[in-house]
């Protein structure tokens, strides 16, 4: 079978918005900013913002303009578990952002150490709130997000696939990220806290 050629632009899109989302935030790149533009590289936690949030923001109003094909509609009282889902996923949204250094993620933190004249600390590692109960409540979030906020049709079938592959594949590369730079502490945490779901029963805290 083949697939109209919408469908495939629309797979090929959005994971070309995935790799340069994912490329962007690597030590490489994020090495090579800092070489180019060693004063203004505080700059680039906000630009990478902007930029994901906005050119996501076109790949939508591009998908917006596709021809699309109903395949469910969350009959009867499947509509109730959809919101049921999505009361889910903005929890978990909610608490992650309860528990994670917002202004730092967002770049904000960096730009008024800057404009104070004093160089930004890292914020600590932290494991509080929901952190303590999963790993990853925002890519937790989102998948459930993705499997709820929508009838489902052809188009956002396809692009819902590729962002669910790419969360996994992304937090996979995440892992490895902070193993390098927090070494044996987010090992230890890793073996303490799942990543996606709560256990079904509480893991041994060292």
């Amino acid at each position: 079978m083949i697939l109209p050629r919408h469908l495939i632009w629309t797979a090929v899109l959005a994971a070309l918005w995935c790799a340069a989302h994912s490329l962007l935030i690597t030590h490489t790149v994020r090495d090579r900013v800092r070489a180019l533009f060693p004063r203004y590289h505080v700059f680039d936690r906000l630009i990478y913002v902007v930029f994901s949030t906005v050119s996501l923001a076109v790949l939508f109003a591009w998908l917006r303009t596709l021809p699309e094909q109903l395949l469910w509609d969350w009959p009867g009282w499947w509509r109730w578990v959809r919101w049921a889902g999505l009361l889910e996923a903005g929890v978990l949204f909610w608490l992650g952002a309860q528990s994670y250094n917002g202004r730092a993620f967002l770049g904000l933190t960096q730009i008024r150490d800057f404009v104070a004249g004093r160089p930004t600390v890292p914020p600590p590692f932290s494991t509080a709130g929901i952190l303590g109960v999963i790993r990853h409540p925002w890519y937790t979030g989102t998948l459930v997000f993705m499997a709820f906020c929508l009838p489902v049709t052809d188009v956002n079938l396809v692009w819902r696939v590729v962002f669910s592959l790419y969360v996994l594949v992304g937090t996979e590369l995440e892992e490895r990220k902070l193993l390098r730079d927090l070494g044996e502490t987010y090992a230890e945490y890793r073996r303490e806290v799942p990543r996606f779901f709560p256990a079904p029963w509480p893991r041994k805290r060292s």
